[in-house]
């Protein structure tokens, strides 16, 4: 598996995206929802020993301020496939003279070698064909917590349609749009030795949300060995 083609990976044609997301990065933008209810979930887990983080599907990165602004303990490490967004994440962490190499331009299906502690995955995991390779490289790579914020409902629906919403002459490129089962998503993670628990999101709170006229049942799943 390697990192998709420029050309064809969505989330390299949209100029709009890649302009919003530099801005959160930058703090420029107010926090997301979903940042903070995910940075309050991590709160307990971050609060003693220094734990290292994993943000996959990190984008520009603005998850790092969501919980550097909470004092928390912890070494961040940024993890995206699209080009674009990692070289925005490494240039707002070298505008703060940070290092940049926390950020790592990869597809976590090709994780082997790094360990975490703790992996978060916000708003990710249904833009993939298959959640179970992801999960599995995250709990081989050691990960005690895994958190995911995702579109989730009773049974699994695979989807690859276009986006509709991208650069001029990119309309025609195709994403995953998939929703996944709680009760498969449960499950599996319980066979890696997780204990998992629920928790409804605070910015749908039950509600459907369109994501590109897309809908979307965002919910969490906290997993914990």
């Amino acid at each position: 598996m390697s990192i998709p083609n420029k050309d064809l990976n969505i989330w390299e044609h949209s100029l709009p995206l890649r302009e919003l997301c530099r801005r959160r990065a930058l703090d420029l933008e107010p926090e997301m929802d979903c940042a903070r209810q995910g940075a309050e979930i991590l709160a307990p887990y971050l609060a003693g020993e220094r734990k290292t983080v994993l943000d996959v599907g990190c984008g520009g990165g603005h998850f790092y301020n969501s919980l550097s602004r909470r004092g928390l303990n912890f070494d961040y490490f940024g993890l995206d496939y699209s080009p674009a967004m990692i070289e925005i994440a490494r240039d707002v962490f070298k505008l703060r003279g940070q290092d940049p190499g926390a950020f790592m331009l990869e597809d976590v299906r090709d994780l082997h070698g790094f360990g975490c502690q703790i992996a978060v995955a916000v708003n990710t995991l249904s833009f993939i064909a298959d959640f179970r390779e992801p999960l599995q490289r995250l709990s081989d790579a050691g990960a005690e917590l895994i958190v995911v914020r995702d579109n989730f409902g009773p049974e699994t629906e695979i989807k690859w349609e276009t986006d509709g919403f991208l650069d001029p002459g990119s309309n025609h490129l195709k994403g995953y749009w998939n929703r996944w089962s709680v009760g498969e998503t449960r499950e599996f993670l319980q066979s890696l030795g997780y204990d998992v628990s629920q928790a409804e999101d605070d910015h749908c709170r039950g509600r459907m949300e369109l994501v590109v006229e897309k809908p979307y049942h965002w919910s969490w799943m906290i997993a914990k060995r």
